[in-house]
């Protein structure tokens, strides 16, 4: 784990001199999973937004014994949607493929901004790179300094559904015990069990297979990882149902024992989230934290920003055993909101004693009877470093087949302003499709769907994903998009780059 202050330090330096200590490769690790077809999908924003047209894709298949079956560059050099589907046209016997870029001018963010797609008989499991092979030792230095346990995993309670996690090998066999561990109000839970994965391939797990006796618990699910050299892993985490069918996220970062990952103050994190009438919308808190003492409380907001009511605060004790979830729609019922006029929520989180976690991390989890999406993400804060002079680019993908409905949501924390204009650009794999004007009042949220704004433009796309980028002076705007398959009301979604 890295530090996020440290983070912090190194984009703060960026501006100073942007060829300071420059990054010329970026890869990730795509799993092959059982029943399902995997691709990749990215917008060239190399080019869109830093005009580098010097940029490499090397696609490397790997067999289940680690070893390659072959390797294939793609020039990314056009303002385009890529997509990849790396079974069908690249190798159908790998168990994973490596992806690498390569440029030979600095990249900036040795993490690509690529989404891996799983796409099953019912659903879709759309997430971004969530591991990646260091480029060399002094990279290894930097990331894998600071053990930590993952967690963030959401436990699956519904008898038709089942928790998974996937466990990937870098490019050294993984032979070793990993240890699980569940922290519940009541008692600590452990279990070990060892692994032999192949270089450069993973293995699946199911909770209920493992340690069928936790499946009807509630607690936090901590994984205990091994150290892999040049090798830095989340764990892919979700559930699966007996059709086969999954939607996963990534795990994420137990900072409950890590000192000095603390803001200069007490200043509260935040972040707008919206409202999709057709899904119910949950949020899950895990004590994972640096130690400290949060209190957190939900505003709901209507489509003005205006503020309708709020919750009663609540406490999260990092380290602990108290971990908890809110129903997004009933609590705001509960506390006398019109449901018909709540367009977003906010949540708050700030220190009882002490200065604010830099890191304050949960789930945001929406879906409709059947696979949830919980997308892993963190409050924001104002003491994050954004320039004053520079427009900050988002991006993201949406899917774009009649199977599914398409939302893309943007929310507004950034000022209290009137309301923020926007201009969204949409990608597909031919190129520019057209522009969406967009006003997003102060914690508010706009929600488009995707269907029906293709047809009000009279857009047709063959692509299976549309990309959308827009800029923005205020940094804190940010974007979600999420995907219902409707005869299965199987969710999925994701945060922007």
């Amino acid at each position: 784990m890295k530090k996020l202050l440290d983070v912090e330090k190194i984009r703060i330096g960026y501006y100073a001199d942007n060829q300071l200590n420059s990054v010329h490769r970026s890869s990730l690790l795509v799993p092959v999973l059982p029943n399902s077809e995997v691709s990749i999908s990215f917008l060239n924003h190399f080019l869109i937004k830093r005009q580098n047209q010097s940029v490499g894709c090397k696609i490397t298949a790997i067999d289940k014994a680690g070893a390659r079956l072959g390797s294939r560059l793609t020039i990314i050099d056009e303002p385009r949607v890529y997509t990849m589907y790396l079974q069908r046209d690249f190798n159908q016997d790998a168990a994973s493929f490596l992806v690498e870029f390569y440029s030979s001018v600095n990249i900036f963010i040795p993490f690509p901004a690529v989404m891996v797609n799983h796409r099953t008989q019912n659903a879709i499991s759309s997430v971004h790179s969530f591991n990646r092979v260091l480029a060399d030792v002094f990279e290894d230095d930097d990331i894998n300094g600071t053990h930590v346990q993952e967690t963030a995993i959401d436990m699956a309670h519904d008898p038709n559904l089942s928790t998974f996690f996937v466990l990937s090998a870098g490019p050294y066999n993984l032979q070793s015990p990993i240890t699980l561990r569940l922290s519940t109000r009541d008692s600590e839970l452990s279990h070990t069990l060892n692994v032999n994965i192949p270089r450069f391939t993973q293995q699946v797990f199911e909770l209920k297979h493992i340690v069928p006796t936790w499946s009807n618990l509630q607690g936090t699910l901590f994984i205990d990882q091994p150290d892999q050299k040049l090798f830095y892993g989340r764990l892919f985490v979700g559930q699966i149902a007996k059709d086969g069918s999954f939607v996963g996220n990534h795990s994420y970062y137990d900072s409950s024992h890590v000192e000095g990952e603390y803001w200069d103050n007490n200043n509260p994190s935040f972040r707008t989230y919206p409202i999709i009438n057709e899904l119910d919308t949950l949020i899950r808190f895990y004590p994972i934290m640096s130690p400290s003492e949060l209190e957190i409380l939900v505003i709901f907001n209507d489509a003005s920003g205006l503020q309708l009511a709020k919750s009663s605060s609540m406490k999260l004790t990092s380290p602990g055993n108290n971990n908890f979830e809110i129903d997004v729609k009933k609590t705001a019922f509960d506390n006398g909101v019109d449901i018909q006029s709540l367009n977003s929520f906010t949540v708050q989180a700030w220190p009882a004693i002490g200065n604010t976690p830099t890191r304050i991390n949960h789930q945001v989890v929406y879906g409709r009877s059947a696979l949830e999406t919980s997308i892993n993400t963190s409050l924001q804060n104002y003491n994050i470093f954004h320039s004053k002079s520079k427009p900050r680019t988002s991006w993201g993908q949406l899917v774009n087949s009649e199977e599914f409905e398409t939302w893309l949501t943007i929310t507004n924390d950034g000022n209290a302003a009137e309301f923020e204009s926007l201009d969204i650009n949409f990608y597909d794999e031919s190129g520019y499709l057209a522009t969406e004007s967009i006003n997003v009042s102060f914690q508010s949220a706009k929600v488009v769907n995707v269907r029906d704004m293709m047809k009000r433009l009279n857009l047709v796309s063959k692509s299976q994903f549309v990309w959308y980028e827009f800029e923005a002076t205020n940094s804190f705007m940010t974007a979600i998009s999420l995907f219902l398959h409707i005869e299965s009301g199987n969710c999925a979604g994701e945060h922007n780059f």
